[in-house]
């Protein structure tokens, strides 16, 4: 039997007008001229990657496939269509397809163009496509590392939920980053550097923040420019609640509160029981 999305040892059994008909003895796949590494001879055992083409056809070449169905891989991201989804680079004739109910449901955080993706390869009415791999299987996978606590390692947005983000790096290690360790939004697939702040046995937490000192700043210009730009009034104090702040500022009520103290005390603001100040 001719395996999809594997590697095959085919043989090769007479040439057409479009390339080289091999078989595995019952079975018979082209591989087309162009996708031969040279030229071949009759009897001649090759080894094939098999894929799917535009017509879901089994397909012969002999480019080594980055992702097959034996082992998820990072592919790039070469094409995307609303609707549809986005397509990615496996180093064969035809691009896979990261189907949209693969995809966040905010198509900010889909993934652009050059983004690389951890996926897994599957079969899907006779067509291979590609789809980001879930947190369990990535920690069935082999990897022996373990970072350092303060360790800033290089690593792709694998998953975008209601409580944080969840990314791996290159050593196939997931790293969970809750929402109060970053800020702004990510996409699927983005390469960014997340400071780990605690190594488990397969698994890591992170934060993406920079260290308290710069986002307090950054903070307390965020809340003096809204002040700026509203008549010198915020209808927030020390006492909003979390949701409060999360409305007006995407911050926690932690990092605003440290920020509104710090700007009290240098005589910036002032405030009532229900609002906040410009002096």
């Amino acid at each position: 039997m001719i395996n999809i999305g594997k590697m095959n040892q085919l043989k090769v059994i007479r040439k057409s007008d479009l390339g080289y008909m091999l078989s595995d003895g019952v079975e018979e796949v082209l591989l087309h001229y162009k996708e031969a590494q040279r030229e071949l001879e009759i009897n001649q055992i090759v080894d094939v990657y098999i894929y799917t083409d535009k017509a879901n056809r089994k397909t012969a070449t002999q480019s080594e496939a980055n992702l097959t169905m034996d082992q998820p891989a990072f592919v790039k991201v070469v094409n995307r269509i609303d609707g549809v989804g986005v397509f990615v680079d496996n180093h064969t004739p035809k691009d896979l397809l990261i189907s949209k109910d693969n995809l966040p449901y905010n198509k900010e955080q889909w993934p652009i163009v050059d983004d690389l993706v951890f996926c897994q390869l599957k079969l899907k009415k006779n067509a291979l496509i590609a789809k980001p791999v879930n947190r369990y299987d990535v920690l069935e996978l082999e990897q022996s590392i373990a970072y350092a606590d303060d360790e800033v390692v290089e690593a792709y947005v694998l998953r975008i939920a209601e409580k944080g983000m969840g990314l791996i790096t290159k050593d196939y290690v997931y790293v969970f980053v809750p929402n109060a360790q970053f800020r702004g939004t990510y996409r699927l697939g983005e390469k960014v550097n997340v400071t780990i702040t605690k190594m488990l046995i397969k698994e890591a937490y992170g934060s993406l923040n920079e260290h308290k000192e710069v986002l307090m700043d950054e903070d307390k210009t965020t809340i003096l420019e809204y002040l700026k730009s509203h008549q010198g009034v915020l209808p927030l104090t020390a006492k909003s609640s979390s949701e409060d702040v999360e409305k007006i500022f995407q911050m926690s009520r932690k990092a605003f509160k440290r920020a509104y103290g710090a700007l009290y005390k240098e005589h910036l603001i002032d405030f009532d029981e229900q609002n906040t100040y410009l002096r």
